[in-house]
């Protein structure tokens, strides 16, 4: 598909949109929580800081702003889909940050993040394509009732896999803006290398970029700001929304995987959804030294942080830059893949 000027604007801003309203919004948005004293205590830090959150709400805004956009740019309903799962998956975290909801309840409320495409997809049926596109093999048959379901599963699942990577300075911002990145890049050969496939999908997906961007520079080591559950459920949602419409599964589950696998091994030494909050043992500890060390007790839940510890002790910035190195690792992985599933 030939890019025209006028295109290229428009997807361009669909990016700037939400990355300037996060940089505008932001600073003033965290005067007014330090203000109310809507602090929580950064303890990785020694002494440990007061550090402003959550910033969720902001973030919502600014990727709100940039889907809408999309939608006025290209017309499509992909937009307002990715609008409902973001105010979804938004509203859920948001109710975590104020009230604390139960390990097993956020799951269950972020299966509701799926509807809007599940029902916006009987108004346009190019929404998204219930296959699953493999490279060199091709792609698997079509079966709508099987994909729904699976597509449905994948809210929760992602989303808490995105809130279990925010533990650290910079951490989450880091990560969903490696991880975004990688699916922009897929959805852009699927848009050049697959005919009738709408630009909307492009664009709907660069608001993600943008608001991860913008957070960095304040999520960034040393903390600004903490996105809180509704930030980082958000994050994952759009980008289990974004991975559904682009249509590029296999590319960004790989992008992922860090995530899965901090997941999986921590869910399965908990044996199950355990409120962060109340899980028993911290997988790490802030030494003397003021770095940081893997827990010895065997009640702490298993993490990729805590994995990365067992090798040695590490200063919080230098920890966070491993877990960077690795994603960055996944999402090459990722690139690797959409090139061979849409340019070959």
């Amino acid at each position: 598909m030939a890019l025209g000027l006028a295109d290229a604007g428009l997807l361009t801003l669909s990016f700037l949109v939400p990355l300037v309203a996060v940089l505008v919004g932001m600073p003033p948005y965290l005067g007014r929580l330090a203000r109310a004293g809507r602090v929580v205590d950064d303890v990785h830090k020694r002494p440990p800081t007061k550090v402003p959150s959550p910033a969720g709400p902001v973030l919502f805004a600014a990727a709100i702003a940039g889907e809408l956009f999309a939608y006025v740019a290209f017309g499509s309903l992909v937009p307002l889909a990715m609008v409902g799962v973001t105010t979804i998956a938004f509203v859920v975290g948001i109710a975590d940050d104020l009230f604390v909801l139960g390990g097993k309840t956020k799951p269950l409320l972020l299966l509701l993040a799926a509807a809007p495409i599940v029902v916006l997809a009987r108004f346009e049926t190019n929404l998204y394509n219930p296959v699953l596109a493999f490279p060199i093999l091709g792609d698997t048959a079509p079966h709508l009732i099987i994909y729904t379901l699976l597509a449905v599963a994948a809210f929760p699942i992602v989303a808490n896999a995105f809130n279990m990577m925010d533990s650290f300075n910079g951490q989450i911002s880091w990560f969903t803006l490696l991880v975004s990145l990688a699916l922009v890049f897929g959805i852009s050969l699927r848009t050049a290398y697959v005919s009738g496939f709408s630009l909307s999908h492009l664009a709907v997906a660069l608001p993600l970029v943008g608001v991860a961007l913008g957070f960095l520079f304040f999520n960034r080591y040393p903390s600004r700001a903490f996105d809180g559950d509704s930030g980082s459920l958000m994050f994952g949602a759009m980008f289990a929304g974004l991975t559904i419409t682009g249509g590029v599964e296999v590319a960004a589950m790989i992008a992922i995987v860090p995530a899965i696998l901090n997941s999986f091994y921590t869910l399965s030494s908990v044996r199950g959804f355990v409120e962060r909050r109340k899980m028993g043992a911290r997988p790490t500890y802030l030494g003397e030294d003021g770095r940081l060390y893997a827990t010895k007790e065997e009640s702490a839940p298993t993490t990729l942080i805590r994995l990365i510890l067992l090798g040695g002790a590490q200063e919080e910035k230098g920890l966070v830059r491993s877990v960077v190195i690795l994603v960055a690792v996944s999402c090459l992985l990722s690139a690797g893949i959409s090139i061979l599933t849409w340019a070959f």
